[in-house]
């Protein structure tokens, strides 16, 4: 345990001397990150998060997709400006019910509905991350990617529609 909290330390005093981004306001990304120590810089994706959910076969792939798509976005900007980031994370979250990816809800009674949707029932929310890196073989070749995701099954108990309307 111990020879691992000294290669963490290691591991994040290097990484705190590299330019690191975050492609994300995301309030609870920035909390992961600062509660691990870790210094970065916030440059939120303009990625319009409108793949096609139908062509993809699983929703973690779909979050995937669009995880490396908002880390990608982030990369070229900064290096079409001249300012190559030695790293960028960038992640994306959904809750899928089945098959079905439940988007973010647009209004009060769309959060009710959904919630209402998965009372008593078992679902899934995938995180996607992907990490880009600048190509060690020199700047005209492609980034190193890293994409990966990782599921949690989540069982919601049965809440009535009156204390969903009231939380």
């Amino acid at each position: 345990m111990v020879a691992q909290q000294v290669l963490n330390v290691k591991w994040l005093n290097t990484l705190n001397k590299k330019n690191v981004i975050l492609a994300s306001s995301s309030p609870r990304r920035k909390d992961i990150l600062s509660h691990l120590g870790l210094k970065y810089t916030v440059v939120p994706s303009t990625f319009p998060e409108t793949l096609d959910k139908s062509l993809f076969a699983h929703p973690s792939d779909y979050v995937k997709e669009n995880a490396l798509q908002k880390a990608l976005e982030v990369y070229e900007r900064l290096k079409a400006a001249g300012q190559t980031p030695d790293l960028v994370i960038g992640a994306d979250t959904v809750v899928a019910h089945g098959p079905r990816i439940l988007e973010k809800p647009a209004s009060v009674e769309g959060a009710i509905d959904m919630l209402t949707s998965l009372s008593g029932s078992t679902h899934m929310v995938y995180t996607g991350i992907t990490l880009i890196a600048p190509s060690s073989e020199g700047a005209d070749k492609p980034p190193r990617i890293l994409t990966d995701v990782e599921g949690t099954e989540v069982t919601f108990q049965n809440v009535s529609r009156e204390l969903i309307e009231a939380y």
